[in-house]
């Protein structure tokens, strides 16, 4: 097959939303895209991935086109929401300052519509959105000159601009919390080092409470998908 048309990525679309809701596996959907619609396996799998990581707003390392980026923000938007939709231009975001810095280049086409997605949303974008554009902001700001960035400092606010963004909350269990810290006798369950330092508030080791899988990617609020970690271990989780 020569190229990749919008009939593939919509035959890669639909059999994604399968997967992800548990109607076949990964390999069923790549092998139906393979058979029935002439796609690269390999291909395929790229477009599964993506679908997935975009629903969950983590990063997806596999080059995307604008032709299919096009499709899939708009379909995620109306099949699974705006809180889907804005992890997608998270994901994507996240995907533009992984792949420009491995490859050297410029993804303009991504960017454009990116933005051009994001101005169809109504309202405030989702911090997550802003912290993953900024994310691709400090790339673009490292890669520039140094006498463009102090020319830019020159003229720059002292006060940062101020955005609206929303923010999604979870009712966590206080429960699950509070099992969690006492199991860990005040060690960070992953390095095993003792907690930086004592809260304020009532002497207790500082712990944070570090969700094995995610909660936001599907992970149970549970003591069993919990860990009790230290600030800097809990950070590499997320950033690393």
């Amino acid at each position: 097959m020569a190229s990749i048309e919008l009939h593939h990525i919509q035959a890669a679309f639909a059999l994604a939303a399968e997967v992800f809701e548990g109607s076949c596996t990964f390999e069923q959907a790549a092998a139906r895209l393979q058979q029935d619609h002439d796609l690269n396996i390999n291909s395929a799998r790229d477009f599964l991935g993506q679908y997935r990581c975009m629903l969950t707003g983590e990063v997806y390392k596999r080059t995307q086109s604008s032709l299919a980026l096009s499709y899939f923000l708009p379909k995620i938007l109306e099949t699974k929401g705006r809180v889907a939709a804005e992890n997608a231009v998270s994901a994507t975001w996240k995907h533009i300052a992984y792949y420009e810095q491995i490859e050297k280049t410029h993804l303009n086409k991504l960017r454009k519509v990116l933005t051009s997605f994001e101005a169809s949303l109504p309202g405030a974008l989702s911090q997550q959105v802003h912290a993953s554009k900024f994310e691709v902001a400090v790339a673009d700001a490292k890669r520039d000159s140094s006498v463009a960035r102090q020319a830019r400092l020159a003229n720059a606010l002292k006060k940062p601009e101020q955005v609206q963004a929303t923010c999604t909350v979870y009712r966590r269990n206080q429960d699950v919390v509070a099992e969690v810290l006492l199991r860990a006798k005040g060690m960070c369950e992953v390095c095993g080092k003792p907690a930086p330092f004592k809260r304020r508030t009532d002497d207790s080791p500082y712990l944070e409470v570090h969700h094995k899988v995610q909660l936001a990617h599907g992970g149970d609020d549970t003591v069993e998908n919990a860990l009790a970690v230290c600030p800097n271990c809990h950070r590499q989780a997320h950033c690393g």
